[in-house]
């Protein structure tokens, strides 16, 4: 069982975002930081399986303002993940980032 969980979070170190270039310190610590449990959740092998973040980081806090995922279960943890979450990396709190997270069944 420890395979299989060990082996979803390392599925879920697929991450894309639209600002690539511009901060890559922050996009580091958040791939870094990121520790998901996915052994409750089932994921089709076939389905693509995401979730789609767009927030400001203002005084070391993720401030999130919008997502949408694949399942509920996946936006609901990536939420708790991301607003426990302490940035330590220089941010403008004005830039809007948005990342995407993939997960996928191994």
């Amino acid at each position: 069982m420890k395979k299989v969980v060990i082996a979803l979070i390392v599925g879920l170190l697929s991450v894309s975002t639209t600002f690539a270039g511009e901060n890559p310190k922050v996009l580091k610590e958040i791939q870094r930081k990121v520790k998901v449990d996915l052994s409750g959740i089932h994921l089709e092998k076939s389905k693509k399986h995401y979730v789609l973040v767009k927030f400001k980081i203002v005084d070391k806090e993720i401030e999130i303002l919008n997502v949408k995922g694949s399942k509920k279960e996946l936006t609901d943890l990536m939420m708790l993940e991301l607003e426990e979450m302490f940035i330590s990396s220089d941010a403008d709190p004005k830039k809007v980032y948005q990342f995407k997270f993939n997960f996928s069944q191994e």
